[in-house]
């Protein structure tokens, strides 16, 4: 492409079949020079927790140290947003969702810490029982299961 942002271009395609020939095909093609965004874009995870449980399962404190951890931008933003189902006490659920949400962040920060990693702020959220915040309706079992939940936002750093 050279110095030129984009232009057309003659891509030429050359393959085997099946019986050993080979077969070449010619086709047009417009090409644009890809530019990096100038701003970063967040990330988002999530790791559902058992009824009426605030402690992850190991599978996925392995999954928040191995894949999520390593993933959080330096001098970057973690939010989490903890959840709950509508089964139970309003008051409990409200508490539950913030222990859920506190318990992500304890895994992240160790293996933070275990990075040598202090660069990091955490933004912690517990919304309960709250329908109108939840990540799914309640209505059904499946729902409920899924809204027993922490969101993770990972977010570069602020210019």
């Amino acid at each position: 492409m050279g110095s030129s942002p984009s232009g057309n271009y003659a891509a030429t395609m050359i393959g085997k079949t099946k019986s050993g020939k080979t077969v070449k095909q010619e086709a047009p093609v417009h090409m644009v020079l890809w530019t990096p965004a100038e701003r970063e874009e967040g990330l988002r995870y999530s790791v559902i927790y058992e009824f009426n449980n605030s402690d992850a399962i190991a599978v996925y404190e392995k999954y928040l140290t191995e894949v999520v951890a390593p993933k959080i931008p330096k001098d970057g933003t973690v939010i989490l947003h903890g959840h709950t189902d509508v089964i139970g006490d309003e008051a409990h659920n409200q508490e539950l969702s913030l222990a859920r949400a506190n318990d992500v962040k304890s895994i992240l920060e160790k293996a933070l810490a275990k990075a040598g990693r202090t660069d990091v702020v955490f933004e912690v959220y517990g919304f309960g029982e709250d329908e109108s915040l939840s990540p799914f309706n309640n209505e059904y079992p499946e729902e409920r299961f899924y809204n027993r939940s922490v969101v993770i936002d990972l977010l570069p750093q602020k210019i």
